[in-house]
């Protein structure tokens, strides 16, 4: 018992070691290389201080994307005092060779077995500032897609030096279900007469995502019946789907031809 009171009380003394430790202040100097495609590194001593709280949970690579410094986004603590030898005239020769462009890798999606797209993908961020001249490499970028919607990380390599050295792009992911309804045609150029159909109804037979089986209605769709296309003689016409939700996939229509009847 003695040794075990012994071992607690010495384990307390180091926690409170550590927390007076953590709450002093400490300054920190180093280097940054500020790197970017085609243009050559350029070093800054930098120094840093700071209470040990804020250190602990700093984390800095040894070099940094140009575009972080000439925007301003800048890799150390909230709290605390940073100082460093800028050198202004060659930040601002630096900077004046940075521009913006687009950049769309190449995606390679593994998708939940049974599952599929409920809408094509989307780049929420598909921009990086790069230096002028440059142009990234192509690239291909795997992607593990779960079910619902999400928004997904696509991490750059870092030797590009490029910011954002992440981009975002969004997917709906969901597995089918079958679903089916009747809806009556809608007679479209039918001029001194009406129309008779036989069958009077189409069934449609779609797949939609489970997440949408209870949100989708009949009047969601609807199904015209162009009769300025025929020929007096006609006694069949084909029925048109001109209204879909856009989740609504491989709609049939069921039959694909009606008899009809014009009543004077």
């Amino acid at each position: 018992m003695r040794w075990v009171l012994l071992g607690v009380a010495a384990l307390a003394g180091g926690l409170l070691w550590l927390i007076v430790k953590l709450d002093q202040k400490y300054e920190v100097a180093f280097h940054i290389v500020v790197s970017a495609p085609g243009i050559k590194p350029v070093a800054f001593p930098v120094q840093v201080a700071a209470v040990g709280y804020d250190l602990l949970s700093w984390r800095v690579g040894d070099t940094l994307p140009l575009a972080r410094l000439c925007l301003g986004v800048l890799p150390f603590p909230d709290k605390g005092e940073v100082r460093w030898e800028e050198n202004k005239e060659v930040t601002r020769e630096l900077c004046d060779r940075l521009h913006k462009v687009a950049y769309r890798p190449s995606l390679r999606w593994i998708l939940p077995e049974g599952a599929d797209f409920v809408a094509r993908p989307y780049w929420v961020q598909d921009s990086v500032w790069i230096g002028k001249g440059e142009a990234l490499p192509p690239y291909e970028f795997e992607l593990v897609a779960q079910k619902g919607k999400h928004v997904y990380p696509v991490v750059l390599p870092k030797s590009w030096y490029v910011y954002p050295e992440t981009l975002w792009v969004a997917a709906e992911v969901d597995r089918f279900v079958l679903a089916t309804v009747a809806l009556a045609p809608q007679v479209q150029g039918a001029k001194g007469y009406r129309v008779r159909f036989r069958p009077d109804k189409v069934s449609l037979r779609f797949w939609i995502p489970e997440a949408y089986q209870d949100k989708w209605h009949p009047e969601d769709f609807a199904i015209v019946v162009p009769m300025d296309k025929l020929l007096p003689g006609d006694t069949v016409v084909f029925p048109e789907l001109v209204r879909k939700p856009s989740y609504a996939r491989q709609v049939q229509l069921i039959p694909s031809a009606l008899a009809f009847t014009r009543i004077y």
